[in-house]
């Protein structure tokens, strides 16, 4: 059988897609794409804001113009199963407590399946938690995927000590809420806990985190960071630079903490690649409190932003909320940020000419130039016939180059 699957969101719902065509190949299935003529077409849909509920009803659309059987699952069919069944009656709703079996429920088997790993990243998402136990007034996510719930330590080594024996040089380990990782379990373990284990237990495999709260960085986690196979590389989401919004927003921390977070990390990681969220036009955001926004991320040496303006989410605290900022204004603010953030990730860029960066193959370009990520998460560029995506290089910097910077491989032979 051929089965489409498609993918809309987070790093996690990117993880949970290829768990399912990892189960579909070794039920015997292949994996194509919606102009392959698929049999089966599976959407993994989102639900953090509004345009991603409207893709995801596009991606819907477009997967039933091929005649595919079409199952839907994810964070926005299983908070909004009406909208989805007002595209077509007849889908099929899987909710994400069922998604990791939703090849079993096909109920086709053809007894030929293999046992090849199937990835189209070059750096593998590995799951290691589920669902979170923040109540942030603007999301919902904690209502698509419940409390927070973690993979056994020894399950999350195993899954990446079989990645490195196929010869990936870095994994990224994601979930919901990944800060919170063991804290369910018995006896109860943390996230620094893990990545000890799987330090302790591996050779080679470079270990990204994805994004983790402020308030969940620790002196232990801090420690792990020095180790050369930790990449130098946090994503830490802000929200808000005003400690009133932070407060209708429900998050927890303050400015003051965040700042002094974020001293610790540069104090003991000189030129680690920092990263945020920030959310614009939240209700009660007026020019005084956008404005302790804009100062603060200017002043903070993040080398990129990813900027949000405020979605309303059904059945949200905030959504209720007094003081809803006009689009106009959203789109304002959010272009006056975008080009703080233009001119960060400029600086962090040129920060790293003429030193020398691991780089992780992910593509060959039609100019011939190969892409890839360093460990301190720039797209870099560079010219290496032998090179294959998934293993690394390491490459000198020699200039800025597009939305990265391009270098010179300082030797020929790949290092996994």
């Amino acid at each position: 059988m051929k089965i489409a699957v498609l993918t809309l969101g987070c790093k996690t719902n990117q993880a949970e897609s290829n768990q399912i065509k990892n189960a579909a190949v070794s039920s015997g299935h292949s994996i194509v794409t919606l102009k392959d003529s698929p049999d089966v077409c599976i959407i993994n849909t989102c639900t953090v804001t509004a345009k991603s509920d409207y893709q995801s009803r596009q991606m819907i659309r477009r997967a039933l113009r091929t005649g595919a059987e079409v199952l839907v699952t994810g964070c926005y069919s299983e908070l909004r199963a009406d909208e989805v069944l007002s595209v077509s009656p007849g889908l099929k709703i899987v909710g994400n407590r069922d998604k990791s079996n939703i090849i079993s429920m096909l109920g086709i088997n053809s007894g030929t399946g293999s046992s090849a790993y199937f990835s189209d990243r070059s750096r593998p998402f590995v799951k290691i938690q589920d669902g979170c136990n923040y109540s942030c007034s603007y999301c919902t996510i904690p209502e698509a995927r419940g409390r927070s719930r973690s993979r056994p330590p020894e399950e999350i080594v195993s899954e990446v000590r079989m990645l490195e024996n196929k010869e990936f040089a870095e994994v990224v380990l994601t979930g919901i809420h990944i800060g919170h990782y063991g804290y369910d379990l018995k006896p109860k373990v943390s996230l620094s806990d893990l990545l000890s284990n799987i330090l302790k237990d591996t050779n080679k495999v470079r270990i990204r985190l994805s994004s983790i709260e402020a308030n969940e960085i620790d002196g232990r986690l801090l420690d792990i960071l020095s180790d050369d196979r930790v990449c130098p590389h946090l994503h830490i989401p802000l929200q808000s630079g005003d400690d009133a919004i932070l407060g209708r927003m429900r998050r927890p921390y303050d400015r003051r903490y965040y700042v002094g977070k974020t001293e610790e990390i540069l104090k003991r990681h000189p030129g680690i690649a920092l990263g945020t969220d920030v959310i614009v036009g939240f209700p009660g955001e007026g020019e005084a409190e956008f404005e302790n926004t804009r100062r603060l991320i200017e002043e903070l040496p993040f080398s990129y932003l990813h900027i949000f303006p405020y979605s309303d989410r059904p059945g949200t605290p905030s959504s209720e909320m007094s003081g809803h900022v006009s689009p106009e204004v959203k789109k304002e603010r959010t272009r006056a940020l975008r080009g703080i953030d233009s001119a960060k990730r400029r600086a962090y860029r040129e920060a790293q000419i003429g030193s020398s960066l691991n780089v992780v193959c992910e593509k060959r370009l039609r100019n011939g130039l190969y892409t890839g990520k360093s460990e301190n998460y720039l797209n870099i560029y560079f010219a290496n016939a032998s090179c294959q995506p998934g293993r690394a290089v390491r490459i000198w910097i020699s200039e800025g180059f597009q939305d990265g910077l391009i270098g010179v491989p300082l030797q020929k032979r790949e290092t996994p």
